[in-house]
């Protein structure tokens, strides 16, 4: 299975920030926020290259898992992960509402904010999110592989 993501707006003012959309292989899936991109990479500050990747389960006890467990419940156990990103890691694939909340991983959301005219917002993003752990998180778990090609149109 695949996704992709496309990018349609990068600013750099505000905190700069991407806008994308995510879409499945029956359409519209969702919508986005990851950092800005630069030339240089600024760890924590920058979107991942666009690319194809694979998604993973990062079974792995880190105090942002736990806190996510703690927020969300049962349906949250491990956060799934963008991997093989050259120069990247732990891109994580999470609930968020701003650019601050990305930390150079990749939001979901129901609703999308404007991104040229102030700081760009995800709503419904925890729904997006669970949604989306919902379809992918049981494929991976019986041994199929989830892919994510991400293209930059801006």
């Amino acid at each position: 299975m695949k996704f992709t993501l496309i990018r349609y707006s990068d600013v750099k003012e505000f905190g700069g920030s991407t806008q994308g959309l995510l879409m499945s292989e029956q359409g519209f899936f969702c919508h986005t926020l990851e950092d800005e991109g630069r030339d240089v990479k600024v760890k924590g500050e920058t979107r991942i290259p666009a690319g194809l990747y694979e998604l993973k389960i990062r079974k792995e006890e880190t105090p942002l898992t736990i806190k996510h467990r703690q927020t969300y419940g049962a349906w949250f156990r491990f956060h799934l992960e963008i991997t093989n990103v050259q120069g990247f890691s732990g891109i994580y694939i999470h609930a968020g509402n701003t650019e601050g909340h990305t930390d150079g991983c990749l939001l979901l959301g129901e609703i999308q904010g404007n991104n040229t005219i102030g700081a760009a917002s995800l709503q419904n993003s925890i729904a997006a999110v669970k949604r989306f752990y919902a379809i992918t998180y049981p494929l991976i778990e019986s041994g199929n592989k989830i892919f994510l090609e991400v293209r930059d149109k801006i």
